[in-house]
């Protein structure tokens, strides 16, 4: 990869270098053509030689300035060469680690899953001993078990399939996976959750009285003391 960054780079300096030397054969080729026709336009038109002479100028300056276009043409596609096999080797070693990487996940998977289920197994069969009066624990017992199950039914597609990923990933033929995108907690979250830890320091909004009812003036009285006497009509058979 090295090498290729070394080659654009040389390349791009020529180009430049070419496109100097292009502005230069430009402007030498205006000129020839101007010398031509100020020649055409004396008076004296049977000077053959010196008409000539400013003919053969113009002849080679645009053969001048067609070999720095031709070279520039072959340069650019050279350059574009040169950069298609840099991203090509960059994505090559891309998609290398992303297969290594993957393939390390999946063997560690491979390996914590046994011993995953035999302990989840000793915990379940523990819990399910005294499960019959305890009822918390048969509960437990039984929700481990049904995991389990599930766990095995999956991990029988899943490994497969994910053991045939990193292979694709090199090939070409499966996109690299991307990585987790940050979390990120807004500040009215960050606040609630400080608020419900009891540590926000901040005091509740205070509710202000309708403006209506505060203009009223109600005069509040306690009758909470007064014997009061409710008659209810009760029919008799």
């Amino acid at each position: 990869m090295q090498q290729l960054e070394a080659t654009i780079a040389s390349l791009t300096k020529l180009g430049e270098q070419l496109v100097a030397k292009r502005v230069s054969a430009h402007a030498a080729l205006d000129q020839a053509i101007q010398a031509r026709r100020d020649g055409l336009l004396s008076a004296d038109l049977e000077d053959h030689r010196e008409l000539g002479k400013q003919q053969a100028g113009v002849v080679a300056a645009t053969s001048n300035l067609a070999g720095i276009d031709d070279a520039l043409a072959v340069l650019a596609h050279q350059k574009a060469e040169a950069e298609r096999q840099l991203a090509a080797e960059r994505e090559r070693i891309k998609r290398a680690a992303a297969a290594d990487k993957l393939s390390k996940q999946v063997a560690d998977i491979e390996a914590a899953l046994p011993a995953y289920l035999e302990q989840s197994r000793a915990l379940a069969k523990t819990l399910s001993e005294i499960g019959h009066w305890h009822f918390e624990s048969g509960q437990m017992a039984g929700f481990l078990q049904n995991t389990m199950g599930q766990i095995e039914v999956a991990a029988n597609f899943t490994l497969p399939e994910l053991k045939a990923m990193p292979g694709a990933i090199r090939e070409g033929r499966q996109t690299i996976p991307d990585a987790p995108l940050p979390v990120e907690v807004t500040e009215p979250e960050a606040e609630m959750q400080i608020a419900s830890q009891g540590v926000l320091g901040k005091s509740a909004p205070q509710v202000e009285p309708d403006p209506v009812l505060r203009a009223a003036n109600f005069t509040v009285i306690d009758r909470s003391a007064e014997a009061r006497t409710i008659p209810i009509d009760v029919p008799r058979s």
